[in-house]
């Protein structure tokens, strides 16, 4: 029997765009990024070195303990499966199109703080 309106537990509402992100993670996987959260003044000082952030684009778990970041077990596990090549997915690379023309794509990535709502 269902419980009428008035009476069913009402849906947690995230209370910011960073909870709405995890919110679909595992309850434990959810708890590490709130862990890892403490560290984002940290994370993002870090990171606003293009030098620095273009490590953490080849290798993040590294760069996040070689700035004394401790990474929870869950997300060690995850980022050690890391693709190493994803930084060379985000160099300039240039297409030909059909008529001879050719394109160059420039992806630039930005590290900036959440807001909290």
């Amino acid at each position: 029997m269902k419980k009428p309106k008035s009476q069913a537990k009402p849906k947690r509402k995230a209370s910011s765009h960073f909870e709405e992100s995890i919110a679909g993670l595992s309850p434990s996987l959810q708890r590490e990024m709130q862990a890892l959260r403490k560290h984002e003044a940290k994370i993002l000082k870090m990171l606003s070195d293009p030098q620095k952030a273009e490590q953490y684009l080849s290798d993040p778990l590294h760069t996040l303990e070689a700035h004394g970041i401790e990474v929870p077990v869950l997300l060690k596990r995850r980022l050690q499966q890391f693709d190493p090549n994803l930084a060379e997915h985000l160099r300039r690379q240039t297409y030909a199109l059909p008529g001879g023309q050719t394109v160059t794509a420039h992806i630039r990535v930005r590290f900036t703080q959440g807001k909290e709502s």
